[in-house]
This record gives C-alpha cells, sequence and structure tokens, in this order.
C-alpha cells in the first residue's frame, strides 16, 4: 500500500480509456488561501450563485444536441462539451442562461488534432521532440506535452485559447488532467531536468494567471486541481473531482464503499473529508463538482450520487463514461435551500444533512438509520415520489435517499 503522500485511486478514463491511477493527498498552505482570496476578488467570474439551491456543471461530449438535450441542459448553469456546438445552439443556450465551457487537454496535445499554434510551437516550448504515448494519453496516438515554463505557454496559449472561445461564442475552458501527475513521465522528467529550481505546478500557475486575465469574468474549469490546490484553484471557478464515489471493478462501476477500514483512501466519506473538504475550506470561491460514472443512467443512480455530493457541500454530475448522454435526471434541479450542519456516524457508516427544504442521507452500515422529524414536515422521494410525515425517517442499510419538504 502507498504511504499517505501518494495513495493510488482511479479517478478517471476520458483521455484514453485507461483509468488514471494516481491522486496525492492534498497538501495546503496558507499562501494559497491568500492568494485564493486576491485572484477571485479580481477577477471574479460571471457564474451564478450555485450552491444546494441549483446545479452548476454538466457534460456532453456529442454534437450536436438533439432538442430533447438542448432543453435538458439549457437548465444548467455550465455545460462542458468536447467540441464546438453549432452557434445556433450555443446561442439558445446562451438565451437560457447557460455557459458554454470547451474541452482543452490541459498538459499536453495530439499531433493529429494540433491547431496551428500548436504545430509552429518551437521545439524549446515542448518537453518532447518525439512523440510519446500512453500514461494518461492514448496508447495510439502522438502526443506532445508543454514545458510550462516556457514563454510560449506562459503568454501565447492563454491568448490563442482566448481567441479560440471567442470564435466560436463559448465563455471558458475546461482543462483537463492538470497538474505534474498528468505528465507522461519522459516529459516530466525533462521539465526536471531543464528546471531544477522550480516545479511543475509552480510554472503551471504562471500560464493559469495569464488565462484568468484573458477570459476575465469568463469560465475556467480544472479536473482535480485540488490536487495541486495552491497553484491551480485561485485562478479557477470550477474543480472537478472524478470516480471518487464511483469507481470500476471488474468491468462495472459500482459505488465505493462509505468507510472501509482496510483502505480508508478507498471511502466515500475519507475522500470527501481528507480531499476535498480541505481545499473547500481553503477556496471558498470554487465550486467543486464530482463526476461519477454508472454503466447503466437512470433517476435512482443519479440521486444517490447527488445526495452524497449535497452532504459534502458539492454538486454532482453522473454519466455513462462515453460522456454522451443519457438519463435526464431531476435530482439536478431540486431545490434544498440552505443546509444544515452534516450528522456522520463512522462507526455507524451513516450520514445526513437537513437543508431548509430537504434532506439527504446514507446508510452504508448493517442496520437501519432512524432521523428525527419532529417538525412532522412533509417529505417527499425525489425519484418514488413517495411522502412522509412520520417523527422518525428511516434509512435502510445500503439506501441513499434524496428527500424534497413538500
Amino acid at each position: 500500500m502507498a504511504d499517505t503522500d501518494e495513495r493510488l485511486l482511479v479517478v478517471g478514463w476520458r483521455l484514453s480509456g485507461e483509468p488514471i491511477r494516481r491522486i496525492n493527498c492534498i497538501r495546503m498552505w496558507f499562501l494559497g488561501m491568500v492568494m485564493s482570496v486576491l485572484s477571485h476578488e479580481a477577477f471574479a467570474s460571471s457564474l451564478p450563485t450555485t450552491d444546494n439551491r441549483q446545479p452548476t456543471t454538466a457534460f456532453h461530449y456529442n454534437t450536436p444536441l438533439t432538442p430533447q438535450e438542448l432543453a435538458f441542459y439549457s437548465r444548467f448553469a455550465v455545460l462542458v462539451t468536447h467540441d464546438p456546438l453549432p452557434r445556433a445552439q450555443v446561442d439558445a443556450l446562451h438565451a437560457h442562461g447557460t455557459k458554454l465551457v470547451l474541452y482543452e487537454w490541459s498538459v499536453a496535445f495530439y499531433a493529429s488534432i494540433a491547431t496551428p499554434w500548436q504545430r509552429a510551437l518551437p521545439a524549446s516550448a515542448l518537453l518532447n521532440t518525439q512523440p510519446l504515448r500512453g500514461h494518461l494519453g492514448a496508447s495510439d496516438a502522438d502526443a506532445f506535452y508543454f514545458d510550462p515554463a516556457s514563454p510560449q505557454h506562459v503568454r501565447d496559449r492563454a491568448n490563442a485559447i482566448a481567441e479560440k472561445l471567442r470564435g466560436i461564442g463559448y465563455d471558458g475552458v475546461f482543462l483537463d488532467t492538470t497538474t505534474h501527475q498528468s505528465v507522461h513521465p519522459v516529459a516530466l522528467a525533462e521539465f526536471n531536468r531543464r528546471h531544477p529550481t522550480t516545479s511543475y505546478d509552480a510554472e503551471f500557475a504562471s500560464f493559469l494567471r495569464a488565462l484568468r486575465r484573458e477570459l476575465q469574468r469568463g469560465v475556467i474549469i480544472t479536473n482535480q486541481g485540488f490536487r495541486e490546490a495552491a497553484h491551480i484553484l485561485p485562478f479557477v471557478d470550477i474543480d472537478i473531482s472524478e470516480s471518487l464515489i464511483t469507481h470500476p471493478v471488474d468491468g462495472t462501476f459500482v459505488m465505493r464503499p462509505w468507510l472501509d477500514p482496510r483502505d480508508e483512501w478507498n471511502s466515500i466519506s475519507y475522500l470527501m473529508r481528507h480531499l476535498i473538504a480541505p481545499a473547500q475550506r481553503a477556496y471558498p470561491n470554487v465550486q467543486f463538482v464530482h463526476l461519477n460514472y454508472v454503466d447503466a443512467l437512470d433517476g435512482a443512480a443519479i440521486a444517490r450520487i447527488v445526495a452524497i455530493a449535497k452532504i459534502y457541500d458539492a454538486s454532482a454530475f453522473v454519466a455513462q463514461p462515453s460522456i454522451a448522454g443519457g438519463a435526464r435526471g431531476e435530482s439536478y434541479f431540486v431545490n434544498l435551500g440552505d443546509a444544515h450542519a452534516r450528522v456522520e456516524s463512522t462507526t455507524n457508516r451513516t450520514a445526513y444533512r437537513f437543508f431548509d427544504r430537504g434532506l439527504a442521507a446514507v446508510n452504508f452500515g448493517s442496520t437501519q438509520l432512524s432521523i428525527s422529524n419532529e417538525s412532522r414536515a412533509t417529505f417527499e422521494n425525489v425519484v418514488t415520489h413517495e411522502t412522509t410525515r412520520d417523527a422518525h425517517i428511516i434509512v435502510a442499510p445500503g439506501e441513499v435517499i434524496l428527500l424534497r419538504k413538500r
């Protein structure tokens, strides 16, 4: 087993079909908190206020959208697409207040789809002159890795991204697979040889600072920026975690244990409290979204993951691994209001949280969880629509519930 500085988790699949396995325990510094406050005061984004009362970010990687998909995604604050949508659909989503964000591989690019700017980069702006395959990139496509310390990366890449976004009418960029953990080992070794007195993530932060200036009130989203929070999160609006609630086992996606005493780092509760919560406290202006995968999308699967995210002050999006659409659950849009204190029992493997207008609860234990409903408020299950106003709300073993007040 790895030590506490470097635990192995599966946290993503989307670049190559191979799992992203390495994730570092988050390190927080006082400087990071100061940078966060200063950055977001100077570059406040135009995102709507998003808390437990409204959804934040959705992902959809097929284009164009069907009319049904267009109507569904117009209910989100932000939609991330892999490729640009037709301008008419961009305008339609903007008319509903939805911001459009474009996918971008943060640390590298593929030669086969390189932009003119990428093809014109000198060798000094790249960490490899011979193409690399694998690691988090595809095993059958040639990739070239940026040197984040090069002036082309610090200055020109930010400008190139901003110009592209303006040209397609998009509002921001999603930088996938951030931090040095995502860099091919050969390329990372070259970075360390060239720049022995600095770190990859410290240099990448210079690019993010320039990008924040270019986008002004645009949207910057990162994938797993919490791993190097002090360098990444001061400049972003939303940070995405992947597969902290569900993960693949023997070829199928299943829920992680709530709290496994034999492997805390494969435990939902432990990951939320030790990886995400420190970043939330240090960077309160950053929204955290838990992206998780399931084999079959349905309303119940979405509600379970949304409920867990809400218990831990975040939102969620649920997709199949292709991120190409599927069930359009109403759980994303349940208005629960402001959150009350979280009640959690690590011994019983339970947790629940009341909101002004609802309740989210999980029971991974072996006995039923009884939650007092002193006011005898009427609650409705958002999936089954069953109602109760009993003095105690019962959560059966293995059950995750999301209720709203009637």
